[in-house]
């Protein structure tokens, strides 16, 4: 690489991995006075739902982020709403079985463990109840509500629990304090 396309581009990414960095000895081609150093906060409004299976898809996307640039970014979560009721048809998803056969289509499209049988023995009347949830847990604490989704997330994607029963919120908010 030259010096040439150095002081074009001293941000180099590659395609591969998706990770972008300054080149060595970038420093000398651009002179520090002429380059301001500003810490800017990013807030990133994040729309989820507790039992979004592409929301979950995403969670290791999601952390690395947080990793990467947790002290420049706030993230703010909000309950989407994704399923009111079982009157509510959205996508072709219209009865619980459809849901059964999406979280296993998501599953292998994200590589996440997801186990749409949830659907087909105990499925959840409404996204509702765990979004209410969540929403107090964040009134009450920002970071243990953070913890307290992800607890839900497992239950729900993992452990096939049906989230929107109290039992399983109060064992989940219990866990995360």
């Amino acid at each position: 690489m030259n010096n040439e396309t150095l002081r074009s581009n001293p941000l180099l990414c590659d395609i591969e991995t998706g990770m972008c960095e300054t080149t060595d000895g970038t420093e000398d081609v651009v002179p520090k006075n002429d380059v301001q150093a500003t810490k800017k906060a990013i807030k990133v409004i994040y729309y989820t739902d507790p039992i979004c299976s592409s929301c979950w898809g995403l969670e290791p996307q999601l952390r690395k982020l947080k990793l990467e640039y947790g002290s420049d970014i706030e993230i703010d979560y909000r309950m989407g709403g994704l399923l009111p009721d079982w009157s509510y048809n959205s996508g072709g998803i219209g009865k619980p079985s459809d849901v059964a056969h999406h979280w296993d289509e998501v599953s292998v499209h994200y590589d996440m463990p997801i186990d749409g049988d949830l659907w087909l023995e105990d499925p959840l009347d409404s996204s509702y109840p765990p979004s209410i949830a969540f929403k107090a847990a964040q009134i009450q604490d920002y970071e243990k509500a953070i913890l307290f989704l992800r607890e839900i997330r497992e239950m729900v994607f993992l452990q096939k629990k049906n989230i929107t029963k109290w039992e399983h919120l109060e064992a989940a908010a219990k866990k995360q304090g």
